[in-house]
């Protein structure tokens, strides 16, 4: 396979999670080219994964077998190389589309929904009524860092980079495409939409940045000097908020219904994912002050000695 295809399809090494570097998506890349050639749908894709989901929050159920437990990890990892698929197929297909984008969301943000609901059933028996509000609290916790994780990550690949698929949006802008969108694109748009609005809302997303940014690339005489200046203050920063990826949670799932608690994974994600949450949210803020802050010193028309010497 060319390496530009390669490019296309894999995900930034710098900035991924040692877990999918090295293990998650090499498997899910060897899985890509036999579907490729089979002419397999990225969309299938997911949905099957949605599949290996359902199937571990099933086994997980059972937490109180072991065997069960085993083989809900087994799942998920089925599911994690699924999810590593679908976008590297539909990149190295060109099968990208936004009802694609969206149905991935579905399918990675579904499976969770089953594995919560299936933890807090088989909890309620003993627990009451906490199982299902702990559920509840730790899915909504979910949502936003995993949409914060997300956003980080794509807005690394756009910035650095210039993939445009990447490219953020904002909700104003969306509104404005989703007006053109009927049928199943308007009601997936919807939900698409609302992805933003956690993102931008609740996420810590700088819009200001987003806008300076735009701004300063496409005036600068030296637009690749403001690429390599983001690369520097962002990437140390991008790569601790894979620890908000999907990796921990599916160990921390594992862990917690091997040891008969369930609930300490809740537990878990709204007291120790919350609080890294926090602190990853606080440093991302002061960083992208002081990213604003060069921004506002470099040119946007002829070049000059200190842009030059960066």
């Amino acid at each position: 396979m060319p390496d530009e295809a390669l490019q296309r399809a894999w995900r930034t090494p710098e900035i991924e999670d040692p877990t999918n570097r090295y293990v998650i998506h090499p498997l899910s890349w060897a899985l890509v080219q036999r579907l490729a050639r089979r002419g397999v749908h990225p969309n299938t894709v997911s949905l099957v994964g949605l599949g290996l989901g359902a199937g571990a929050a099933l086994a997980y159920y059972h937490y109180a077998s072991w065997q069960a437990c085993v083989l809900g990890l087994a799942l998920m990892i089925g599911w994690h190389v699924m999810d590593g698929a679908d976008g590297q197929l539909a990149r190295l297909t060109g099968r990208t589309s936004e009802i694609g984008k969206v149905l991935d969301g579905l399918c990675d943000h579904g499976t969770f929904v089953l594995i919560y609901l299936s933890l807090a059933l088989a909890t309620y028996p003993s627990a009451g009524i906490t199982a299902w509000i702990l559920a509840v609290l730790a899915g909504a916790s979910h949502i936003i860092q995993a949409s914060t994780y997300e956003f980080q990550r794509q807005a690394y690949d756009y910035w650095v980079h210039g993939k445009q698929s990447a490219r953020p949006i904002t909700p104003e802008a969306f509104r404005q495409t989703l007006a053109t969108k009927q049928g199943l694109a308007g009601w997936m748009g919807r939900l698409y939409l609302c992805y933003l609005i956690v993102q931008h809302r609740v996420g810590g997303v700088d819009a200001r940045l987003m806008q300076q940014l735009e701004t300063v690339l496409r005036h600068h005489p030296h637009p690749e000097l403001v690429r390599q200046m983001y690369r520097f203050w962002q990437q140390p920063l991008v790569r601790r908020w894979g620890w908000m990826s999907s990796n921990y949670r599916t160990l921390a799932i594992f862990v917690a219904c091997l040891g008969g608690q369930p609930l300490a994974f809740f537990v878990f994600e709204l007291v120790g994912l919350n609080l890294l949450f926090f602190l990853l949210v606080m440093r991302q803020r002061l960083r992208n002050q002081r990213f604003r802050v060069w921004l506002r010193q470099q040119p946007v028309g002829q070049p000059t000695e200190a842009s030059l010497a960066g």
